[in-house]
């Protein structure tokens, strides 16, 4: 699966704070699933229903569930010899139409794939998979729960989703004071030199040496000089491990500000 999943592959109703809850969690089971499909295959999704409650009264059993898929997904899309329900290990029977419905469910208000299969709060384990002919993008899909009166919607995992999901770019900044040492080294090239006379010259007769004098004549130059150094600051930067801090969940992204 090379799929980059932006959305919730497990989420608990058990941590849904209230007078009365529904205490399962839902995971996307990624090892059965098919999420990139290779041609001639088709879309799957398999999930995992966990009751993780009490045996008290506040806390009720599964009475059904409601996946809120795409709304573009018809009947036709999805294959429905292939939809599969075990509740503790055993298989159920699954009749399409009857208690696997693509519906708006009347007691949630939740429009999708409903499974109308009851799961007890104590440790029971439902698996559920169904498959699609027509590949949709993987993105968060609301589950709506019922047990007892009790409903609630406001959980969303991994499913088929409409349209194209983008990841959020984010662009911070990092102020910080670069160093580089320099090294001037002084220069002094000579230019063409040219000999000037001075008055007549002085002509000796016979034979003489010049006995008096030096080989050679020292003297210095200097000169006060401004050296422009130019230097180009930059930096490179690279990301390290990503870790996030969760918030409060919603239903949309209203409250992002």
């Amino acid at each position: 699966m090379s799929t980059q999943l932006l959305c919730n592959t497990k989420i608990d109703y058990s941590t849904i704070p209230g007078t009365e809850t529904v205490p399962f969690t839902f995971e996307l089971d990624l090892l059965n699933s098919n999420l990139d499909p290779l041609p001639g295959e088709y879309q799957k999704f398999c999930y995992i229903v966990t009751g993780v409650g009490a045996d008290v009264p506040t806390q009720k059993n599964l009475s059904h569930w409601v996946l809120v898929v795409c709304d573009d997904i018809t009947e036709d899309q999805i294959i429905t010899d292939t939809i599969t329900v075990t509740i503790d290990g055993v298989p159920q029977t699954v009749i399409f139409g009857t208690n696997v419905v693509l519906q708006t469910d009347p007691t949630t208000g939740c429009k999708g794939l409903k499974f109308d299969f009851p799961l007890s709060k104590l440790g029971g384990i439902m698996t559920v998979c169904f498959e699609l002919n027509v590949t949709y993008p993987v993105g968060p899909n609301h589950v709506c729960v019922k047990g007892g009166q009790v409903v609630e919607t406001e959980l969303s995992i991994c499913g088929p989703s409409c349209g194209e999901l983008q990841p959020c770019q984010t662009f911070t900044y990092q102020t910080a004071t670069v160093c580089v040492p320099v090294v001037v080294t002084p220069t002094a090239i000579p230019g063409t030199t040219r000999t000037i006379c001075c008055g007549d010259p002085v002509i000796n007769p016979g034979e003489r040496t010049c006995a008096s004098g030096s080989t050679h004549c020292y003297f210095t130059v200097s000169q006060r000089v401004c050296i422009e150094v130019p230097v180009t600051f930059g930096a490179t930067a690279t990301v390290g491990e990503a870790r996030i801090t969760c918030e409060d969940v919603g239903s949309s992204c209203t409250d992002c500000v």
